[in-house]
């Protein structure tokens, strides 16, 4: 069988499952849907790049699904800096947030408050203020390892650590992908 034919063979078997993993993460609206879509073909971009390695891998499909995750992971935390970089900046004249993400509704702000609840609770109050203040918010890793009284590579060591319980949990993994879809506010 031809790498073409394997790779389109693997796209048929496994879209559908990769579909269903984005809306239970990310819900059923068409921007979320059309989210799901881009993130599904970005990660077959990614298979074939690696298809010369995939074809031998033992869990072909497994990937798949991990690499969907961690596309999705980075897509919602790049449109989250985007609606921030955008509600917040000084370069556009009368620069207005995207999609009013500037000001949540009280449903939005509660909903919010409930999913850094949930990882603070999941991930513990020091971990998470860390993970949110790197990932998310973009602190610089010097400032904050400073404030730990840490190097700046021990702070990456443990936000790696993190990344790794994120994408191994599910429930983290769904609480973050709510918060990006509320702009982590």
């Amino acid at each position: 069988m031809t790498v073409d034919a394997w790779l389109e063979e693997l796209y048929e078997r496994d879209y559908a499952l990769l579909y269903r993993v984005g809306r239970v993460f990310l819900g059923s609206n068409t921007a979320q849907e059309a989210l799901i879509e881009d993130q599904i073909q970005e990660t077959f971009v990614r298979a074939w790049q690696n298809r010369s390695s995939l074809q031998k891998h033992p869990n072909p499909d497994g990937w798949l699904v991990e690499c969907f995750r961690n596309c999705l992971m980075n897509a919602c935390k790049k449109q989250s800096r985007e609606w921030k970089h955008h509600a917040f900046s000084v370069d556009a004249e009368n620069a207005q947030p995207i999609a009013d993400q500037a000001h949540l509704s009280p449903d939005d702000y509660a909903q919010s408050k409930e999913q850094i609840d949930l990882l603070r609770r999941l991930l513990g109050e020091k971990d998470a203020d860390i993970f949110l203040r790197y990932c998310v918010y973009g602190e610089k890793a010097g400032k904050i390892a400073a404030e730990l009284n840490i190097s700046d590579q021990a702070l990456r060591m443990r936000i790696s650590r993190l990344k790794k319980k994120i994408l191994a949990n599910r429930e983290l993994f769904t609480c973050l992908v709510a918060l990006c879809l509320l702009g982590l506010r």
